[in-house]
C-alpha cells in the first residue's frame, strides 16, 4: 500500500518556472498499486498502459482498463486501486494555471478562465472507442514521452501540447459545465468532507472532540458520523486517531524523537492509550516499528 494521502495534497510537482511533472508506475510491484482518497489544485491525467484500476473520482466508481485514459480536474476528490499486481499506469500533472493567458481573446474569456474558475471541467474519462480519443491519444503520447525523459526545451514543448489537449477538448465539446456534472448533493459531500479531513489536518496535534468537528461543517454529531462515514468508511474519529497515527510512523521512521514526545506531537495525551491503539493499527510496539525501521 501506498503512504495515505487521505488529505488536500501539498506536494509541489516540478517547479514554479516549470510546473508539470510526468510519473511511470510499472509492475511487478510487491502489493496492488493504491492511494488513498485525496485531492490537489493541479491537474492530472492518467494513462493506463497495462491492466484496470478501480478509480474513484468524486465519490463515483469507475473500472479504468488498458488504453483509458483519465482526467482529474483541480480539486476532483480521488482514489485509485489497481486491480492486478501487473497493472502499469502513466501520470503527468500540471499546474492549470499555465493554459491561461492575458489578452481577453476566446481562448481566455470561453475557455481557460471557466476552466480555472471550475465552471468548466474535463470529462473524466476517455475510452478507446470515445470520439477524438485517437487525436489525444496521440498528443498525450507525445507529452509523456517528452516530459517522463527531460532533454533542453521539454517543458515548452509539454505545455504546447498540453495547450494543444486543451484546445482540441475545448473545441470538441469535451469540456463539461460543471453543473452537469455534479449534483448539488454530491458538491455539498464533498465539500463537507474536505472540509473536516483539513480540519483534521491543522488540528491534530490538539485535543479534538466530534462536536468540533461537527461545528466545522456545521451540522450535528450524528449527521457527521452518518455521512463522514459513507465517504470514508469509518467514523471521523476513527480517521483523526489513524491521521495521528500515520504522522506517529513518519517521526518513529525519520526523527530519534522520544516516543513519548512523539504520542505528545501526534495529539496523544496518554501513552498507554498511544501505544494501544498503535498495537491494534500496526500489530507491534511504537518501539519495535522504529527497530524495524533502522
Amino acid at each position: 500500500m501506498y503512504p495515505d494521502q487521505s488529505l488536500r495534497e501539498n506536494i509541489i510537482h516540478g517547479t514554479p518556472q516549470n510546473p508539470i511533472h510526468a510519473m511511470h508506475f510499472t509492475a511487478p510491484l510487491p502489493e496492488r498499486f493504491f492511494v488513498e482518497r485525496h485531492w490537489h489544485h493541479y491537474v492530472e491525467i492518467i494513462y493506463i498502459a497495462k491492466g484496470s484500476y478501480l478509480f474513484e473520482i468524486n465519490l463515483e466508481s469507475h473500472t479504468l482498463s488498458q488504453g483509458d485514459i483519465c482526467f482529474l480536474n483541480s480539486e476532483d476528490l480521488h482514489q485509485l486501486t489497481g486491480n492486478e499486481l501487473s497493472a502499469v499506469h502513466d501520470v503527468v500533472l500540471f499546474d492549470p494555471r499555465i493554459l491561461g493567458f492575458s489578452y481577453k481573446d476566446e481562448w481566455e474569456l470561453s475557455y481557460a478562465v471557466p476552466f480555472l474558475n471550475r465552471a468548466l471541467i474535463f470529462q473524466n474519462i476517455l475510452r478507446p472507442d470515445d470520439e477524438g480519443y485517437p487525436e489525444i491519444s496521440r498528443m498525450l503520447s507525445r507529452l509523456l514521452s517528452r516530459a517522463l525523459s527531460p532533454s533542453d526545451g521539454w517543458y515548452l514543448s509539454c505545455k504546447l501540447l498540453l495547450l494543444e489537449i486543451f484546445g482540441f477538448m475545448a473545441s470538441h465539446h469535451m469540456l463539461l459545465p460543471v453543473k452537469e456534472v455534479m449534483s448539488p448533493d454530491n458538491a455539498r459531500k464533498i465539500l463537507r468532507y474536505k472540509t473536516i479531513v483539513s480540519y483534521i489536518e491543522e488540528h491534530y496535534q490538539e485535543p479534538v472532540s466530534l462536536q468540533q468537528l461537527a461545528d466545522a461543517i456545521p451540522c450535528n454529531s450524528q449527521y457527521l458520523c452518518r455521512f463522514f462515514r459513507e465517504i470514508a468508511g469509518i467514523s471521523p474519529i476513527q480517521y483523526l486517531i489513524s491521521y495521528r497515527l500515520e504522522k506517529a510512523c513518519s517521526l518513529l521512521s525519520h526523527t530519534a524523537l522520544p516516543i513519548t514526545e512523539i504520542a505528545m506531537d501526534c495529539g496523544f495525551d496518554n501513552i498507554s492509550y498511544f501505544i494501544r491503539k498503535f498495537k491494534e493499527c500496526r500489530g507491534c510496539t511504537p518501539g519495535a516499528y522504529r527497530g524495524r525501521r533502522i
